[in-house]
C-alpha cells in the first residue's frame, strides 16, 4: 500500500524542500510539486530529490488543460485542478492533497491504516492542528505549540479563544476542515479539502469520510509574521469576486483587522503577536478545553544533512527576494 502527496506551491525553497523531504522520509513514495510560478527556480533543486515529480505551471501547461480559458484566476481551482491531474497518473493506492506549509503527523502507521481501509469511496479525513507562536526567540521556522481544532458550544469560545474567536472557525485562524486522502482510481475527485464524486445529476457531491486514527495535520499558517503578511496582501491582490470566492468570513475579518492596525513593518509584527502569540494565558485557557498540543515537530533531526536551512532570517530574506514588491507593499501598510 504507497501512499504520496501532492501540493501546488509558491513559497521559498527551503519551505518546499523541506516538506518534500518530509514526506519521503516519513512513508511517503512520492510527491508531486505544481510551482504556481512558471519562473520558480526551486523546481530544479526539487526535482533532483528521488521520489519528487515538479510541473511548472506555465502559459503552455494551462493551455493544455483548459484551451479555452487558460490559467484559472482562483488559486483554489488551480489547486484542485493539479491534484486531480496527479491523481490520474502518479501510479499509487493513496493521494493526499495539502498545502507547502502542512505537514503529515504519524501518531501511528499510516500505511497499515490505509491497507484496513475497506471503502474506496469513502476519503481519509486529517485532523488539522494549528501552530501557536512562542512568546521569545525561535531557533527553527517551526518552534511553538500547537492548538487543535474544536467544536465548542458558543459560550465556550470565548472561554477558549478570548476576544479572536471571531477571527476563528472551529478553533483555527485558517481552517479546521483538516486535508483528505483518497483510494486512487476509486472515482473521488480530490478538492482543497474534501474529496466529491459525480452524483447521478453530473454535479459534484461530498463523499463520506472517516476520521484518520494514526496521522494529523500540522499546520504552520505563517511561517513567520512578514510570511503572515505577505499571505493577507497576496489574498487581497485577487479580483474582489476571486476575494468573494475564496475568502471565508473569518479570513477576512482577519486581514481587515490587520489593515486597520498596521501602518509599517512593525506594527505590522505587534499585530502579528497580538493575534497569534502563545501566552501563559493563551495556553491555560485551551488547556482547561484540551486544546494545547506540544508535538516536537523537528524536520532537522529527520532529515540531517538533507535538511534546509531553517532559520527564520534565511527564510524571510528568500520571502523578500522572492516577492520584490513585497517591500513597497509594507512601506504603504
Amino acid at each position: 500500500m504507497v501512499w504520496g502527496i501532492v501540493l501546488t506551491a509558491n513559497e521559498p525553497t527551503a519551505l518546499v524542500e523541506c516538506n518534500v523531504r518530509w514526506h519521503l522520509a516519513t512513508g511517503a513514495s512520492a510527491v508531486f510539486v505544481f510551482l504556481d510560478d512558471p519562473d520558480d527556480r526551486a523546481g530544479t533543486r526539487l526535482a533532483a530529490i528521488p521520489g519528487c515529480t515538479v510541473q511548472w505551471c506555465d502559459d503552455a501547461y494551462w493551455q493544455a488543460r483548459r484551451p479555452n480559458h487558460g490559467r484559472p484566476a482562483s488559486q483554489m481551482r488551480r489547486q484542485v485542478i493539479n491534484a486531480n491531474r496527479a491523481q490520474n497518473q502518479c501510479g499509487l493506492d493513496w493521494l493526499f492533497h495539502i498545502d507547502a506549509d502542512e505537514f503529515i503527523w504519524q501518531d501511528g502507521d499510516l500505511k497499515a491504516e490505509l491497507a484496513a481501509h475497506d471503502d474506496p469511496r469513502t476519503e481519509l479525513n486529517l485532523p488539522v492542528l494549528e501552530r501557536m507562536f512562542p512568546e521569545g526567540d525561535r531557533v527553527s521556522l517551526f518552534d511553538g505549540p500547537f492548538r487543535a481544532t474544536s467544536d465548542l458550544q458558543t459560550n465556550e469560545t470565548e472561554a477558549a479563544f478570548g476576544p479572536f474567536e471571531r477571527f476563528m472557525k472551529r478553533g483555527q485562524y485558517s481552517h479546521g476542515a483538516g486535508k483528505s486522502g483518497v483510494r486512487v482510481g476509486a472515482g473521488l475527485r480530490l478538492g482543497v479539502h474534501n474529496a466529491t464524486r459525480t452524483g447521478s445529476e453530473g454535479r459534484q457531491r461530498r463523499v463520506a469520510r472517516r476520521i484518520s486514527s494514526t496521522a494529523r495535520l500540522l499546520h504552520f499558517d505563517g511561517l513567520t509574521p512578514l510570511h503572515w503578511a505577505a499571505k493577507c496582501l497576496r489574498y487581497l491582490q485577487n479580483p474582489e469576486a476571486v476575494q468573494s470566492a475564496i475568502l471565508q468570513r473569518h479570513r477576512a475579518a482577519q486581514i481587515a483587522w490587520m489593515q486597520e492596525r498596521c501602518t509599517d513593518v512593525q506594527s505590522m509584527r505587534n499585530a502579528h503577536r497580538t493575534m497569534f502569540a502563545a501566552t501563559a494565558q493563551r495556553q491555560s485557557q485551551l488547556e482547561q478545553f484540551g486544546l494545547l498540543e506540544t508535538i516536537a515537530f523537528d524536520p532537522a533531526c529527520v532529515l540531517g544533512a538533507d535538511c534546509p536551512d531553517l532559520s527564520v532570517d534565511a527564510f524571510d530574506a528568500e520571502l523578500l527576494h522572492r516577492n520584490p514588491r513585497l517591500k513597497s507593499l509594507l512601506a504603504d501598510i
